[in-house]
């Protein structure tokens, strides 16, 4: 019986310290777990804590970039505005002028209409003084025929009578070109014609503010340079009316 119950002892005894060993393994390999799992925890939040940080940048640069663009839009916005109020003005400004001009031209054109020497026509937008006999010249001549001096007394006439009608006298060469040396050419000759022609109206009583000289050399043709009879148009003078002078002309005796 002794012999039986140290046997049963000593079973007993070997039961438990092997149920120990197993508990210790299993409670290590336990501890190793959680130590595995709670630096995968570590290393998982650390990679929140930094994504959530990337997160909160580019919200602020993306916020910011948003205040940038709706501050740039609004400036636009207010350019565009500006322009298009610049762009009405301008439009309003040209329809304006384009009127008053219209109804200047029609003043002109109706003025000279009364006259039986003097006419005015438009060619290209520019309106001229038609006379009834051109100022034209011999070649290289700024000397003026018993035809001219007729138009510019009946010119004379008219200006006398509208006091505030302006003149743009115009002198005209043809292609011709003067030897080296001369001291002459197409634009010094063209400037003289219409001098000849301003001083002859202001020795006839118009005023000289209501003149202006211009010389356009032979930069102008109406004829054909190579031909005698397109030289001979071109070698010219002609007025062509102030458009700023508005509603002046009166036509009388």
């Amino acid at each position: 019986m002794n012999f039986t119950l140290k046997l049963l002892g000593i079973i007993l005894v070997s039961s438990l310290a092997l149920t120990s060993c197993v508990s210790k393994k299993k409670f290590k390999q336990l501890e190793d777990e959680k130590t595995a799992l709670a630096s995968t925890l570590a290393q998982s939040q650390e990679k929140v804590n930094m994504l959530e940080g990337k997160v909160a940048s580019l919200e602020s640069e993306m916020e910011s970039e948003k205040n940038r663009l709706n501050g740039e839009i609004a400036n636009i916005k207010k350019d565009l505005d500006a322009s298009k109020s610049e762009l009405a003005n301008a439009k309003k400004a040209v329809a304006e002028k384009e009127a008053q001009i219209a109804k200047i031209k029609s003043d002109v054109k109706e003025a000279f209409g009364l006259s039986s020497d003097v006419a005015v026509s438009e060619v290209n937008g520019d309106m001229y003084v038609k006379l009834e006999n051109p100022v034209q010249y011999g070649s290289g001549s700024t000397r003026l025929n018993r035809n001219a001096r007729k138009s510019i007394e009946s010119l004379a006439k008219m200006m006398k009578n509208n006091p505030n009608m302006r003149l743009l006298i115009e002198g005209h060469a043809d292609g011709q070109k003067y030897p080296s040396g001369s001291g002459m050419d197409n634009w010094q000759l063209s400037v003289n014609r219409a001098m000849v022609v301003v001083k002859r109206l202001i020795r006839q009583g118009v005023k000289p503010e209501q003149l202006t000289v211009a010389g356009r050399g032979d930069t102008a043709p109406v004829g054909d340079n190579k031909t005698k009879d397109g030289r001979s148009q071109n070698r010219r003078t002609e007025a062509k009316p102030n458009p700023a002078t508005g509603k002046i002309y009166n036509i009388g005796n």
